[in-house]
């Protein structure tokens, strides 16, 4: 039997074709790639100190490159970078309806006045300036003048994506959180309808088709979303309450370069957990409902609840869900046939939460009810005020003041011109 000499070298293994080389360097790992860029084929090299987690960079750039995706890390657009960075960082991981809210404000707003800029030049003057034109508007530079609710919105979304850009060693550090942007102010208290506006209103509902659902929402304080996406199986006449677990609504898809594909009406997940809710109904609204669930159930002949419990309770003539545009656009060619005063589909969400309060209902209760995490949200920006009310609150004083016991002296216009002079 033949021996095998000690002495032979082993033969080292070859890399399989095409995925580079990787040798030991300053305390790491230096991989080393052919990829295509812009066309050409070019020798890169990558770094990193885990020998596997180089090895796994070296696969996706390799995957990258056979796509016509990657690009040099010194010199990748803004642009280039945020359509990068909304393909691997954010739509596998957050909602269709968030991903549009993303890639709208990124088409509108970011990347005709920075997506040329490189991602390494972008300095701190550089984007203090965008974000400053932003506030006051510049004319020259076609920038309007936004609303520091949609500016914080787009410093939102720039300092995600710079976040990513540190960590993936796009940018030596992200600036975002050092740019000054315009406060967001609290909501200012506006006059809202009085009880008996608020009457008539109820009135002219209960005389229009599809009046009921804006009654509903105006009692239940239903974000127009989830009033659209409110189903039979939802709602429990034994119970009096109504179960908030969907919500619908449009949702425009764009492909990986933000092209638009398509815009569908479809069920979308609800804003929040708190958005997850139960809320009683009003013993009339809950009688209200059960003779509206008896009349759809004699038209569409069912004999019993389980056969619609997957039908939305509020349909148009098609048997569709209401949108919140169609919601919108009806209620409002409804108030100007009635030459009522204009009040859009989220002021009865309001409407709801200010007579809450006018009776006393604690906050935290109405914070569940509307479905939101913080109460002062309920206070800062859901609960306005109307006159009537005012003024017969107000007179709640009289008794603590008891205005009807003051002597009579003090209804002598000489006394009460005496009162208000200065004492020297």
């Amino acid at each position: 039997m033949a021996k095998t000499s000690q002495k032979e070298p082993v033969k080292k293994k070859r890399n399989t074709r095409g995925m580079g080389s990787i040798r030991q360097k300053n305390g790491g790992y230096e991989g080393r790639i052919t990829v295509k860029v812009n066309g050409k084929s070019k020798q890169i090299s990558l770094f990193n100190k885990d020998k596997r987690v180089l090895v796994q960079e070296m696969i996706r750039v390799k995957q990258e490159s056979n796509e016509n995706a990657y690009i040099e890390k010194d010199k990748i657009t803004l642009e280039e970078w945020l359509k990068k960075w909304v393909r691997i960082h954010k739509r596998p991981f957050v909602t269709a309806r968030t991903l549009q809210g993303y890639i709208e404000k990124i088409n509108a707003n970011i990347i005709p006045h920075l997506g040329s800029y490189p991602m390494q030049s972008l300095d701190r003057l550089i984007l203090q300036e965008y974000f400053s034109n932003l506030s006051t508007g510049n004319e020259k530079k076609s920038i309007k003048k936004y609303s520091p609710k949609t500016i914080r919105e787009i410093k939102s979304i720039l300092n995600m994506a710079f976040a990513d850009a540190e960590i993936d060693k796009i940018v030596k550090y992200n600036p975002i959180p050092t740019i000054r942007t315009p406060k967001v102010r609290k909501k200012k208290k506006t006059p809202t309808l009085s009880p008996t506006e608020q009457q008539e209103l109820m009135n002219i509902l209960l005389s229009e088709q599809n009046g009921l659902c804006y009654i509903f929402i105006l009692n239940t304080g239903l974000r127009p979303g989830e009033n659209g996406g409110i189903k039979w199986k939802h709602y429990s006449y034994k119970e009096s309450n109504i179960k908030v677990r969907d919500n619908y609504g449009k949702i425009t898809y764009y492909d990986d370069n933000f092209k638009k594909i398509e815009s569908t009406y479809e069920e979308k997940d609800l804003k929040t957990a708190s958005s997850y809710r139960t809320i009683p109904l009003q013993k009339w609204l809950n009688e209200l409902m059960h003779l509206f669930m008896l009349s759809e159930m004699k038209q569409k002949g069912y004999t019993s609840k389980e056969q619609m419990e997957d039908n939305y309770i509020f349909v148009n003539n098609l048997g569709n869900p209401l949108s919140s545009d169609y919601l919108w656009d009806t209620l409002d060619r409804m108030l100007k046939r009635h030459d009522f005063k204009h009040v859009s589909v989220y002021q009865l969400r309001h409407l709801f939460a200010t007579r809450c309060v006018d009776v006393h209902i604690p906050i935290n209760q109405v914070q569940q009810y509307l479905g939101h995490t913080l109460g002062s949200t309920t206070v800062d920006f859901y609960v306005d005020y109307d006159e009537e009310t005012n003024k017969k609150e107000i007179e709640k004083l009289e008794t603590i003041n008891n205005i009807n016991v003051l002597p009579e002296k003090l209804k002598d216009i000489s006394s009460v011109l005496l009162m208000g002079q200065k004492v020297i």
